[in-house]
């Protein structure tokens, strides 16, 4: 499922302005917040970036890496991309991130998506970001749901989530 709207442009219609919170970054991993004015936390980012060298991406990825927000870097660098939402799974919430989503609920779920640059020739491009956005309980109905829901990420894929200490729920999060 291509993702024709950025996930912070939806979040900013909800909320309004959205602004990052880093918690952790280097030139391969990422983990933020995205939080509203309130200071609550809309999204839990978890992002593992590929192919940074490219011609295509070093520069922007410099000003991703900086501390810009990435879908909205890539728009107004005009960087041809591609973001897929592949599937959802249920997580569990570590207190920590019940706390900065203000929610007392334990379970939520985590939308898995990669993002692709488009090397202008038809139909060749290059994995730069795969994303876990793990979203607020009280506001997953108001998230594009991807058309394979519920499944157990591969391990390596479960094991991004596990550098934020979110882990797989084992049961269903509807």
């Amino acid at each position: 499922m291509n993702v024709k709207k950025l996930h912070t442009a939806l979040l900013e219609e909800l909320f309004g302005p959205i602004f990052l919170r880093i918690l952790q970054q280097d030139h391969t991993l990422r983990i933020v917040h995205l939080m509203d004015k309130e200071r609550i936390s809309r999204t839990l980012g978890i992002v593992r970036f590929r192919n940074t060298e490219h011609p295509l991406i070093a520069a922007a990825h410099g000003r991703i890496t900086a501390g810009e927000l990435l879908g909205k870097t890539l728009v107004d660098g005009g960087i041809p991309y591609t973001k897929d939402l592949m599937f959802q799974c249920g997580v569990c919430l570590p207190e920590w991130v019940k706390r900065d989503f203000k929610t007392d609920q334990n379970h939520s779920v985590a939308n898995y998506s990669q993002i692709s640059i488009r090397n202008g020739a038809p139909g060749q491009s290059f994995l730069y970001a795969e994303i876990f956005e793990i979203i607020p309980p009280e506001i997953i109905h108001l998230i594009p749901k991807p058309p394979l829901t519920h499944l157990t990420p591969e391990e390596d894929r479960a094991e991004l989530l596990g550098f934020a200490g979110i882990t797989v729920a084992l049961k269903d999060t509807e």
